[in-house]
C-alpha cells in the first residue's frame, strides 16, 4: 500500500481500533526475526497495486461450501468440483483444503454518519481480534470523504496502532462508499492467497465519484471477499419506532443495507445484519471460521485471449451427501463471480 498525505481524521474509528488492538493477542509473528536481527518480514507482506489484473492463465479461487443451513463442508476432493469459464469446463491445476494464514483489511467507515453506532462493534472487534493468528497479515483502511490507507499490511501489533495516533477527530459528513470498496479491492487485487475485506459499515454513499455500478462491476472481478457488518440496525428500529426516522431517511438507510449484501454476495463473502451486541461475538467467530474453511482452487483458462473482457464462473460441487431423512443434502457455493482478462 502506499500512504495519503495530510492528517487522518476520525476520533470514533481510533477508537476502535485502539480497542481492537488493546484486546488482541500480543504473540510474535511466526519466524519473526529475533532482536537486532534484520527486519526482513516486511519485505515479505502481501503486495498489489502500489505495494496494495489477474493474469489470465492461471486464475485462482477461494471458494467456500455450505450445506442449506450454512454449515460449512469440509472434506472435499478435487473430484468433487466442476469449474466453467463462460459454460467452458476448466481443469483444476491446483487444489488445496490447506488452513493458511490469512490476509485483511478492515475498511472502517469513520464520516460523522457512524456517530450513533460505533460503540456497537467495539467488543465484536475485539473478538475479531483474537480469532487473528499471528501469522495474518492486516492491514487498515478508513473512509469518509477520502479513503486512507491508516496502515500497510503488518504482523506487527505495534505498526498499527503508531499509524492509529494519526487519527483526531471526524470532519465530514460524506462517506463515499462505492470509492473507498473499489480502492481497496483495487489494492489487494494481485495478493495472492486467502484474502478478505472485513468491511464496518452503515452502507451509505453520499459523495463518491464512482457510481454504485461501478463498485458492482468491481467487485464482480474482485480477489478478496468482504464481509460487511451493517451499523445501525438496532439504533434504526429504535428510532423508527418513535418517528425519529423520516421515510426517505428509512429508505436511504435500506439501501445501504442492499449495498451490503451485494458487495458480500458478488465477493463470495457474507454479510451481516446485528440487531443486538450479543449476535455480534457468533458472527465474527463466524467469519473466521468462513475464512478458514476455503479451498484454494486454481485452473488454466481454455480461453487465451488477451480481450479485457468480463469472464463468469461457475463452481459445481457434487457430493453424495443425505440429511437425517435420507434426503440430498442441497450445497451453496461461495466465490468471486468472475474476473476481467488482460488486454494485450
Amino acid at each position: 500500500m502506499t500512504y495519503r498525505t495530510g492528517a487522518i481524521k476520525g476520533s470514533l474509528a481510533l477508537a476502535l481500533v485502539l480497542y481492537i488492538l488493546g484486546h488482541s493477542p500480543g504473540a510474535p509473528a511466526a519466524g519473526a526475526p529475533a532482536e537486532g536481527a534484520p527486519a526482513a518480514a516486511e519485505e515479505e507482506r502481501p503486495r498489489g497495486k502500489t505495494s496494495i489484473s489477474v493474469a489470465v492463465d492461471l486464475v485462482t479461487l477461494q471458494v467456500l461450501v455450505t450445506d442449506n443451513k450454512g454449515n460449512v463442508l469440509t472434506g472435499l476432493k478435487p473430484e468433487n468440483f466442476n469449474i466453467y469459464e463462460d459454460k467452458v469446463k476448466q481443469e483444476i491445476l491446483h487444489f488445496s483444503a490447506v488452513d493458511a494464514n490469512l490476509t485483511v483489511v478492515l475498511l472502517v467507515e469513520y464520516s460523522k454518519k457512524v456517530n450513533n453506532f460505533i460503540d456497537e462493534v467495539w467488543d465484536a472487534m475485539d473478538y475479531f481480534a483474537r480469532s487473528l493468528r499471528p501469522g495474518d497479515w492486516v492491514a487498515v483502511m478508513g473512509y469518509d470523504m477520502h479513503t486512507t490507507i491508516v496502515s500497510d499490511f503488518t504482523q506487527d501489533r505495534q505498526k498499527i496502532h503508531d499509524a492509529l495516533r494519526q487519527f483526531n477527530y471526524t470532519t465530514w459528513d460524506e462517506s463515499n462508499l462505492s470509492d473507498a470498496v473499489i480502492e481497496v479491492l483495487d489494492r489487494t487485487e494481485e495478493i495472492e492467497g486467502k484474502v478478505a475485506v472485513v468491511l464496518v459499515s452503515t452502507g451509505l454513499d453520499t459523495f463518491s465519484r464512482h457510481t454504485y455500478d461501478d463498485a458492482l462491476k468491481k467487485c464482480r472481478q474482485a480477489n478478496a471477499s468482504i464481509y460487511a457488518i451493517g451499523l445501525g440496525q438496532w439504533y434504526r428500529a429504535y428510532a423508527d419506532a418513535r418517528g425519529w426516522i423520516s421515510q426517505s431517511a428509512n429508505l436511504d438507510y435500506l439501501m445501504g443495507d442492499n449495498r451490503l449484501r451485494s458487495f458480500a454476495d458478488l465477493t463470495g463473502g457474507q454479510s451481516y445484519f446485528p440487531r443486538f451486541n450479543t449476535e455480534l461475538p457468533a458472527i465474527f467467530n463466524n467469519i473466521s471460521l468462513l475464512l478458514r474453511s476455503q479451498y484454494s482452487i486454481a485452473y488454466a483458462s481454455s480461453n487465451t485471449k488477451k480481450d479485457g473482457k468480463f469472464r463468469k464462473i461457475q463452481v459445481e460441487v457434487q457430493a453424495d451427501l443425505k440429511d437425517a431423512k435420507g434426503k440430498p443434502v442441497k450445497l451453496k457455493v461461495h466465490t468471486r463471480k468472475g474476473y476481467t482478462a488482460k488486454e494485450m
